[in-house]
């Protein structure tokens, strides 16, 4: 007989629903069934079992358990029900949700069954968590929300006070002992293997013995536990089977941001404390967070070495300590991108490792801090060590790196590193300045062959050079940044003929924090050094077609021609093609207004690019200038290679055109050669009436230099320009 009429709640179409979304999910799905955080039935759907149900959901121990797993059990002849618990933030029971299936065969293990079953039906159990969350009694949730107000307040503020501690080992050993304090636990513990991290803080010493003795056995347990089900486990609890438990255990799990379990977090009391509660657990929980977020702030997962973060607060404890004598390693490995290209990643993670291996005695001296700071880089702090011993050390570490065997027996590859060295000094942003000079160093051993160590020596031309272009980038990016950079432009005037339209070129100008102008020479050469100038062209090009868009009429009637320098870094850069062109459509300038100017060496480097290029501007009716034309080997070999319109002669031939025989007869070539193919020149730095004359009389078509005007704000020779036609039109306008 169908003993459902006597306990069965009405079915609701909330409930109907579910059913549909569970038959959806498995298919041999014949009911549902809910209960509440007291296993009272909240509904089900017909002909199920609803006494036989209860009374073995009530014999799981659900309610004042906090481990509980999902559950199959047989209620009839090929009839299967699988009891999954709902849990709140904190661990307590929020409710059970029951499925039955139809199965001619029993689970071959049913516990892996439920658990596959509650993977199947995640979309559904998710539904049904937040109508129940909602459903708590208001008191309930108040209280709950009270409670978990109150922990997350402590944990905050002690988290805060232990901001300023630089030693993790003991900002973890703090973090444990108030944990342990705050959930009245005799015994706090935290594993993480990986970090070879292993803290015990015994905070009873009548407990002490016993409770070490039983995390010694329990350790490995725990872990494995945490690492398999990623939540927390209770040993003694009221769900317990022993009548009276020897000691109460509550391990959470140690967890990263990406889920990942690296180790666990464990309290042990006797057994005559009181039972861990739903408190402990969300507490626990979130204190094997905060530990995880510790550990990985300061260490690298890879290697177990500090991160540059780590670096940064350890180095912190030896301010003060001999900082006078102290020292720093940057260490960079040789050619780490050919062997993750030839043999893979998984060979170059491997190399890292070996490498960070070393970074540990007996190679580095007591105290020393060593961490990996990029890919392929490391460094070393060395307290109390001038400059003559680090570079023992890093020697030392070069030649064992040497000797290190990395691959196959038959392809072994040859490893080796660059290591440059600085003095430390405590001061503020200290670490981040020896950082730099040693990052200088290194860079100066690569360049003088690799496979060396070399000391920063401020007397060392390569080393200012490379801290010149560190400093200028760092400018540079800045104002990128801070929107601190301006457009000029410089006259380019016809020689020759009056009817020429003549134009202007757009230059760039740095502005200070302190407003003053920044000539571009130096930040441009350290631009190009460190990758920046596609960066630089996409500002110039955007803010110059911004600018010239309002005056589009008068830059047409006067024939107004504006030159752009596009660097031979964006002519490789698709995308900035690609923007490029957007940007000059939009703009809706004249047929033949812009110039694009590409230097010799560039495209001469890129030559098929450089084409393309050209053939891609051309279409939207652009010309194209060779910037710095003169300076290559073969010059003149590639003018029938490009599709140019114009050639811009470099600056060191016009200067002394007029006095140097050998400067005249190059322009002179150059002249007639481009004359030849119906190219244009321009001669550029023309600063003196002398050599104005002299290029006219060479067959120079235009120039550019100070005897015609310096630089001004675009904005004002735009202006200028705008009122110069305005006046114009205006006396055509009387003259009609």
């Amino acid at each position: 007989m169908n003993d459902t009429s006597a306990t069965n709640p009405p079915e609701d179409p909330l409930l109907a629903s579910y059913a549909q979304l569970a038959k959806s999910l498995v298919g041999d799905s014949t009911g549902i069934c809910l209960f509440d955080h007291e296993l009272r039935p909240r509904g089900q759907t017909p002909q199920l079992k609803m006494t036989a149900i209860a009374r073995w959901v009530n014999s799981l121990d659900w309610v004042d358990s906090l481990t509980r797993t999902a559950q199959v059990t047989s209620l009839a002849r090929g009839q299967w029900l699988t009891a999954i618990p709902l849990e709140q933030t904190d661990g307590a029971l929020l409710g059970v949700f029951c499925i039955q299936q139809d199965r001619n065969q029993p689970p071959a293990k049913p516990s892996q069954h439920a658990a596959e079953l509650q993977r199947a039906l995640k979309p559904l159990l998710e539904c049904v968590h937040r109508e129940m969350s909602g459903a708590l009694p208001v008191k309930s949730r108040i209280q709950t929300l009270t409670e978990r107000t109150a922990e997350l307040e402590w944990l905050f503020k002690v988290t805060s006070n232990l901001k300023g501690s630089t030693d993790e080992k003991l900002v973890l050993q703090e973090l444990l002992d108030s944990a342990a304090q705050r959930l009245e636990s005799a015994l706090g513990v935290i594993y993480i293997p990986g970090r070879r991290l292993c803290l015990e803080r015994p905070q009873s010493p009548r407990h002490a013995a016993r409770l070490l003795e039983a995390w010694q056995k329990t350790k490995q347990h725990l872990l494995t536990w945490a690492q398999r089900h990623n939540r927390p486990l209770i040993v003694g609890g009221a769900g317990s089977k022993q009548q009276q438990p020897r000691i109460r255990i509550l391990g959470v799990p140690v967890v990263r941001d990406s889920g990942q379990v690296i180790g666990v977090l464990g309290f042990y009391n006797p057994s005559s404390a009181p039972e861990f509660a739903s408190r402990h657990i969300f507490m626990a929980r979130h204190l094997g967070r905060q530990a995880a977020s510790i550990v990985e702030s300061q260490f690298d997962l890879m290697t177990g070495l500090y991160t540059r973060g780590g670096l940064e607060q350890a180095s912190g404890q030896s301010q003060g300590e001999g900082a006078e004598s102290a020292s720093i390693l940057y260490i960079d490995v040789d050619h780490m991108h050919v062997l993750n290209e030839l043999h893979g990643f998984e060979l170059g993670n491997e190399l890292i490792v070996r490498i960070a291996d070393l970074l540990a005695p007996p190679l580095l001296p007591e105290g020393a801090i060593a961490a990996r700071i990029s890919a392929d880089r490391f460094a070393v702090l060395l307290p109390l060590t001038d400059l003559e011993q680090s570079a023992q050390v890093a020697e030392a570490i070069r030649a064992a790196a040497a000797r290190v065997k990395i691959g196959p027996a038959e392809s072994s590859v040859d490893v080796s590193i660059s290591c440059g060295v600085a003095s430390y000094t405590a001061m503020p942003q200290g670490l981040d300045r020896a950082l730099a000079m040693a990052e200088l160093a290194c860079k100066a051993a690569k360049t003088k062959g690799r496979n060396r160590v070399e000391i920063y020596a401020s007397t060392d031309n390569s080393m200012i050079r490379r801290h010149g272009d560190v400093v200028a980038v760092g400018k540079l990016r800045a104002a990128l940044k801070a929107d601190r950079l301006i457009l000029y432009a410089q006259r380019i005037v016809p020689l020759r003929s009056t009817t020429l339209a003549g134009g202007y070129e757009i230059l760039v100008r740095l502005i200070d924090e302190d407003g003053g102008l920044v000539m571009p020479g130096p930040l441009i050469s350290a631009a190009q050094r460190y990758q920046l100038l596609p960066s630089l062209d996409r500002w110039v090009t955007t803010r110059a077609m911004d600018m010239l868009a309002p005056y589009r009429s008068m830059l047409s009637t006067r024939g107004v021609g504006i030159s752009i320098n596009v660097s031979g870094q964006s002519i490789c850069d698709e995308t900035f093609v690609t923007q490029l062109a957007q940007q000059i459509k939009a703009a809706r300038l004249p047929q033949d207004c812009i110039t694009v100017e590409i230097t010799e060496q560039s495209a001469v480097t890129n030559l098929a690019r450089a084409n393309q290029l050209i053939r891609q501007l051309k279409t939207l009716g652009c010309h194209i200038a060779l910037d710095d034309f003169g300076t290559g080997a073969n010059s003149l070999t590639y003018l029938k290679h490009l599709q140019i319109s114009r050639v811009k002669i470099d600056g060191s031939f016009v200067r002394d055109v007029a006095t140097d025989r050998n400067s005249r007869s190059t322009v002179r070539a150059i002249v007639e050669l481009a004359a030849g193919m119906s190219i244009d020149t321009v001669a550029e730095f023309v600063e003196t009436k002398e050599i104005a004359d002299e290029v006219r009389e060479l067959g120079v078509d235009y120039a550019q230099g100070y005897a015609f005007g310096k630089p001004e704000p675009l904005h004002q020779v735009l202006t200028a320009l705008g009122e110069e036609e305005s006046r114009r039109l205006h006396r055509l306008f009387l003259e009609s």
